[in-house]
């Protein structure tokens, strides 16, 4: 780090401008993103995003001032102060801005040497967002492809749920013109892509799996909870499973379905 900490003696110092306010769900100020927490700026230290700045409590500077990259400014202030700039009572006293990429990678070139990858169509909610990220990197997830309506991966609670996975875990957007195109591109380019969906008439997953190639390519593709995958995604797909479920439980957590799914893919490869 260049030159040691900055201390912050007032909430309304300009310096702290790009951290006020942080339940501003539209929030893209400058290009940049949030990363709260210890654990989830350490992460963003060990990724390839850019950090600028980061905000901390005395307790919380002491503990990372060894590891703030060079360049990288530290704010130190108490958490009272901390707590009047973001709008609410930040507990963990760590907050960092990070830097958005300027461009995304086209979805083919992401996937290009890619084994295992996650699509996600249309899922906003963040919580669901960050933990399909989360669940990502537990089973070595080489890809997530996101349609042009999912949600943001850096919108601060999306890295929050996603503990900073979302970071390192490749991803890509695909254009509006790209969707669902991709998964007919990905088809032809040899992923078995697999749509997951509590509908009955599905194949059970395990069983799906079985029928693939270990080396064979796969992409598990999500929707929405409430409407599930749209038609045309459905239909790009090479095949429908589902997850087995008690009677009369109609269907499971998106980011909960990913897990299990992502667990079959990888015990496969454990056995």
């Amino acid at each position: 780090m260049n030159g040691g900490p900055v201390a912050i003696t007032e909430p309304d110092d300009p310096r702290l401008d790009d951290y006020r306010e942080l339940k501003d769900a539209t929030r893209r100020r400058g290009g940049t993103f949030i990363a709260e927490s210890e654990r989830v700026i350490t992460r963003l230290f060990d990724s390839t995003f850019a950090a600028r700045s980061v905000l901390l409590t005395p307790s919380r500077y002491a503990r990372l001032q060894n590891v703030i990259p060079a360049g990288v400014s530290a704010f130190v202030a108490e958490e009272s102060i901390i707590n009047q700039v973001v709008g609410f009572p930040l507990h963990r006293g760590a907050v960092a801005l990070g830097v958005r990429p300027a461009s995304m990678t086209p979805p083919n070139q992401l996937l290009a040497t890619a084994r295992i990858a996650v699509i996600v169509e249309d899922v906003v909610d963040p919580d669901n967002v960050g933990a399909v990220f989360r669940h990502s990197a537990a089973f070595g997830v080489d890809a997530v492809v996101l349609s042009p309506g999912a949600g943001d991966p850096l919108y601060r609670k999306a890295v929050r749920a996603a503990v900073g996975w979302s970071l390192h875990v490749p991803w890509t957007r695909a254009a509006p013109h790209q969707w669902p195109a991709t998964l007919t591109d990905m088809r032809t380019d040899g992923w078995h892509v697999l749509a997951l969906t509590p509908s009955e008439a599905a194949a059970v997953l395990p069983s799906t799996l079985a029928e693939r190639g270990r080396d064979e390519r796969i992409a598990l593709l999500v929707g929405t909870e409430h409407d599930g995958l749209t038609a045309a995604a459905m239909a790009a797909a090479n095949v429908r499973a589902r997850i087995p479920m008690a009677p009369g439980v109609d269907s499971l957590n998106v980011a909960t379905t990913v897990a299990i799914a992502l667990y079959e893919i990888a015990k496969r490869n454990w056995s």
